[in-house]
């Protein structure tokens, strides 16, 4: 829809940088695609997937927890690969065998992540200009992070657009509240609940953003008109879309006759009067709250947590979460250039908007839903296993950086040296690691081999490199693949045992020892000569 649209707002001519910057986005992310094995959470996202497309989106097992319905756009190449070879189509066999290949299911998410690369130029237009809007766009491209999952069949990237898209919407309406502006961003918000359960935290940005407008200025503020039909229309929007979503699976089933397993939703099932109230919620959308629930009060469904050499989990002296992980996680898995780009984007900001009215209706959006999201992962949630939860922050920080080129045509030459320098120091930090894009760090961390030591999981080690390990145990036969007891030799290691991800004790011997490793295959593994 964005690729729709995108002409009739910015114009035909405009759009030709900005479209070939989102294809070498796309080229990039197709690149990195097919150089990477199936990773650990991909198979059962696409499996809930084509459940949907059997119109069977309940949740069977615990790790469907999270899985949404979105991901039937990724399980519907396979779907007609399917098809066309049970039904021994002779003209569709060499399209069989394409549509059947295991990466296939990252078409999906690459296309969205095109969409989400031109919507990142057009917001970023809007705020600070033509230029602006180019570079913060070619800083999204080579954000690796962004890149990493972009190219995956999970719905982290389907996440970040739909929260740009959100905010998008929700900036005009509050430059132009109607009842138009009003539909699109209640149909943006509903829609962003399909691909995450974490876009509920959008309507506490909304209802944050809401009430902050009612101190402003009175011709910054919402009237209360328009916003009463927003929040008619938001709860419309969400009612009918998440039915729609999950098919309208036992809609209006009544409190009590949920098979909750967390003590929080059992606890609303004895409240008085609501345990007989008919839900109009499709079954598994609860279900999946219940379960997430369940999981993050147990820790029965996660591996430990590791942060700085920590290790935490459900066996060991402490099982919570790190307050301090997605910040810690941001600064060292973000180039550096990129995290210089954005302090630089923000004092431009703060020095350009004069009144509260102005930021809030701005930049306020992005800066505060950042902030709503970074705070609820980082304070209620113990699955920190990964950047890819803050992949909206990021998308919302390449946007942000934009404010850095805000006046470029009135910099001096040595204003933009030092920005090109930046993008500069990007593109070879990020280079040095191309195609690997999920073990990325930048150079805080000057030895690869001992990222694990600082973070592990889907940062690092997410079973993307099963190809690459095969291969270099075809050509080192005399190589052991993570022994479950101490041996002498040649080891290659995954990183989250190293790390402590696994086992539950985080006792793996190589752990214990200490012993350091001698080079490493796809930075995921490490290899180690265990003496005697």
């Amino acid at each position: 829809s964005v690729v729709m649209v995108a002409p009739a707002a910015v114009g035909g001519r405009r759009l030709l940088l900005p479209l070939g910057i989102a294809l070498l986005g796309l080229v990039v992310n197709i690149i990195v695609a097919m150089s990477m094995a199936p990773t650990t959470d991909e198979g059962s996202h696409v499996a809930y997937g084509a459940a949907i497309l059997r119109g069977n989106p309940n949740r069977s097992v615990s790790y469907l927890d999270s899985k949404m319905p979105v991901s039937a756009l990724n399980a519907f190449p396979r779907g007609v690969g399917a098809f066309l070879r049970d039904h021994r189509i002779a003209s569709g066999r060499a399209v069989a065998d394409i549509l059947l290949d295991l990466r296939t299911p990252r078409w999906a998410t690459i296309a969205a992540a095109f969409g989400l690369c031109l919507l990142v130029f057009l917001y970023a237009e809007s705020l600070f200009g033509r230029t602006a809007g180019l570079f913060a766009q070619l800083l999204f491209v080579m954000e690796p992070n962004i890149t990493a999952h972009s190219t995956v069949a999970t719905t982290d990237l389907y996440s970040a657009a739909a929260v740009v898209l959100s905010l998008y919407c929700l900036r005009r309406f509050l430059l132009a509240p109607s009842t138009a502006n009003a539909a699109h961003t209640a149909l943006a918000l509903a829609l962003a609940q399909l691909t995450k359960f974490t876009a509920a935290y959008l309507y506490i940005v909304l209802a944050v953003v809401l009430l902050a407008s009612l101190g402003l200025e009175q011709r910054c503020r919402v009237a209360w008109r328009q916003m009463a039909v927003l929040l008619a229309l938001t709860v419309a929007g969400f009612l009918a879309t998440i039915n729609a979503g999950f098919l309208f699976d036992r809609t209006f089933t009544p409190l009590s006759q949920y098979k909750f397993r967390s003590e929080t939703f059992r606890a609303l099932q004895q409240v008085p009067g609501l345990r007989a109230v008919p839900l109009p919620l499709p079954y598994p959308y609860l279900q999946g709250f219940d379960w997430m629930s369940y999981h993050n009060s147990t820790g029965l469904n996660f591996d430990n947590i590791v942060l700085l050499n920590e290790v935490r989990g459900r066996e060991l002296s402490r099982s919570d979460g790190f307050p301090s992980y997605y910040l810690i996680t941001y600064a060292l898995k973000v180039p550096i250039g990129m995290q210089v780009l954005l302090i630089l984007g923000l004092v431009w900001i703060f020095r350009n908007r004069r009144t509260a009215g102005l930021l809030l209706a701005n930049e306020g959006l992005l800066l505060i839903t950042a902030g709503v999201f970074l705070a609820m992962l980082s304070l209620f949630s113990k699955t920190q296993i990964g950047i890819r939860h803050i992949l909206p922050v990021l998308a919302i920080g390449a946007i942000l950086s934009g404010a850095a080129f805000a006046e470029w045509a009135r910099f001096s030459a040595r204003r933009k040296l030092f920005l090109a320098g930046c993008l500069l120091y990007v593109v070879v930090s990020v280079s040095s690691y191309f195609p690997h894009m999920i073990p990325y760090f930048n150079e805080l961390i000057p030895d690869r081999k001992l990222a694990y030591r600082y973070l592990a999981d889907s940062n690092l080690d997410w079973g993307q490199n099963d190809w690459l390990v095969e291969r270099f145990l075809k050509s080192n036969p005399d190589v052991i693949l993570d022994p479950e007891q101490r041996v002498a030799g040649r080891i290659l290691v995954s990183a989250n045992l190293l790390a402590g991800v696994s086992p539950p004790k985080a006792d793996y011997f190589l752990r214990l020892e200490g012993l350091q490793p001698i080079a490493h295959v796809g930075y995921a593994h490490l290899l180690f000569v265990a003496p005697p």
